[in-house]
């Protein structure tokens, strides 16, 4: 039967989805990053980019850095400016308008940031950061000076996970 098996690959979709932030979340905490975890069945109900996968990625955790603090996942509680922290989630978009020249390149600023919401940052150097496009649900980085001219690094956040736990090059931005 076709709808029997719509349904169950929905809840083995359903599944993948509420598991694969855990996988990552203990790839992370085996390479030295601080994680803490919320309650199960914690939700993150209106997280931004939820559509993609973010709201389960969202609900698994409080915190989620590197050791030196200087690489980072964003919570709800940074999502939500509610967080203890002297770097906040827009911090890049504030550094873009103000080094916008003029109206026209502000409002391109505007529009990058209303499309994309920030995941994960770092001042490990160049100030970078990888985005959710919420349209499309594709994962894209950018780093200084031009935080907009942004490179896709995978389709979606699940295979950005998948990519990281298996080493390969977006692995490079946990390190």
């Amino acid at each position: 039967k076709v709808s029997d098996c719509n349904i169950t690959d929905i809840r083995s979709e359903e599944t993948d989805m509420t598991l694969q932030p855990q996988r990552f979340l203990d790839h992370l905490a085996a390479h030295g990053w601080t994680v803490l975890r919320t309650a199960p069945n914690s939700t993150s109900a209106d997280a931004p980019g939820d559509a993609h996968g973010y709201g389960a990625f969202l609900a698994a955790f409080t915190d989620l850095h590197n050791a030196n603090q200087t690489r980072w996942f964003l919570s709800t509680a940074d999502h939500d400016g509610t967080a203890d922290s002297a770097f906040s989630w827009h911090t890049l978009r504030d550094i873009s308008l103000d080094a916008a020249l003029d109206d026209a390149g502000r409002q391109v600023v505007l529009d990058f940031w209303q499309q994309h919401t920030p995941i994960y940052m770092s001042v490990a150097g160049d100030y970078e950061f990888l985005a959710i496009e919420r349209d499309s649900g594709r994962i894209v980085h950018g780093i200084e000076p031009e935080f907009e001219d942004t490179r896709e690094v995978a389709p979606s956040l699940a295979a950005l996970f998948e990519d990281m736990i298996a080493g390969r090059a977006t692995a490079a931005l946990l390190a």
